[in-house]
């Protein structure tokens, strides 16, 4: 038996692949409208504004989505409709899985159970739950615990919501500042999934580091 009786994740960047999604529905919107902006930028000064407006009081993500958009438009001088951020709410839930993840997460739940922890909505993250082919044991957003990453509040509830003591829990995630960061806080084991091979940033020590799905899977069934 594996040490960890749960393994959680983030979903969007970790599961989903979310920095394509946002780049996708960006660039199809820039074109839409025959505007012209450098879309690293846009995208940059997007997560940015939505990365302020989660740390204000609760309200749901398809309305953050929508002010960070408008926002981060207006910004560059583009012109905002409000048909624009309902097609950004609806984009998200479209957003395709990391090729790894679906055959990845049915090893892993051979030898724990499995939960997402996700700064979204409950019916954003049912539809991209069914595009991982994968059931889960439990889904803690943040309409439910009325608070998002990177408050360590959010992963205190789903503590409460798994009943289980947080050295027996590994978190798995591709961010520090949302995830991985609070998740020790409140105790947890760590996992960075760094796909990527970025560098690790100063002053936050992850418990373990995997490059792909497969990775964390071994890492769950060696550590006992």
């Amino acid at each position: 038996m594996s040490k960890f009786a749960w393994v959680t994740f983030d979903c969007y960047g970790t599961l989903i692949d979310w920095d394509a999604g946002i780049r996708n529905f960006l660039r199809d919107l820039l074109n839409s409208k025959s505007a012209s902006a450098d879309l690293d930028s846009l995208h940059r000064r997007w997560e940015e504004i939505q990365f302020e407006l989660i740390q204000r009081e609760y309200r749901p993500y398809k309305d953050i989505l929508k002010l960070s958009l408008e926002a981060t438009l207006r910004e560059f001088g583009i012109q905002y409709v409000s048909e624009d951020g309902d097609a950004f709410a609806t984009s998200m839930p479209t957003w395709r899985p990391f090729p790894d993840v679906p055959s990845s997460l049915t090893k892993l739940k051979r030898h724990a159970r499995i939960a997402i922890i996700s700064n979204t909505d409950n019916d954003i993250l049912r539809e991209s739950v069914k595009l991982m082919g994968v059931e889960f044991d439990a889904l803690v957003t943040a309409e439910d615990a009325k608070v998002y990453k990177p408050s360590p509040r959010i992963f205190e509830f789903a503590l409460k919501q798994l009943n289980e003591s947080p050295e027996r829990i590994l978190h798995v995630a591709f961010g520090f500042k949302y995830d991985l960061a609070p998740a020790k806080q409140v105790g947890m084991t760590t996992c960075w999934l760094n796909r990527s091979g970025e560098p690790k940033p100063e002053g936050i020590e992850p418990d373990f580091v995997a490059s792909t799905m497969n990775d964390v899977v071994k890492i769950v069934a060696s550590v006992k």
